[in-house]
């Protein structure tokens, strides 16, 4: 009775074996779902790190390099303000 039960455990694990590594085989398509699920969040993922650097690099302040003229205010003339205000504005239609 013993070399019975022995036998069938055999045939047993054997055959838990052979199923095991057809499951390994049997390739698993992914859904469509799924791959657009994962494309959009590459993209989402590349888009944020080029945001990213984009943000970076603007925010740097070793390229914040002030030039000693744009500190200074800049005079406004009169003239300036008066010209463009007598300009004749044009009532002819653009074709």
């Amino acid at each position: 009775m013993a070399t019975n039960r022995t036998h069938l455990k055999d045939a047993e694990e054997a055959w838990i074996a052979k199923y095991r590594a057809a499951l390994k085989n049997i390739p698993v398509e992914q859904s469509r779902s799924t791959r657009v699920r994962e494309a959009l969040n590459r993209a989402h993922t590349i888009t944020v790190s080029h945001i990213g650097r984009i943000l970076a690099r603007s925010l740097d302040p070793s390229l914040w390099k002030r030039s000693v003229q744009s500190s200074k205010p800049m005079p406004v003339s009169p003239q300036a303000s008066t010209r463009n205000r007598n300009l004749p504005e044009s009532n002819a239609k653009v074709a």
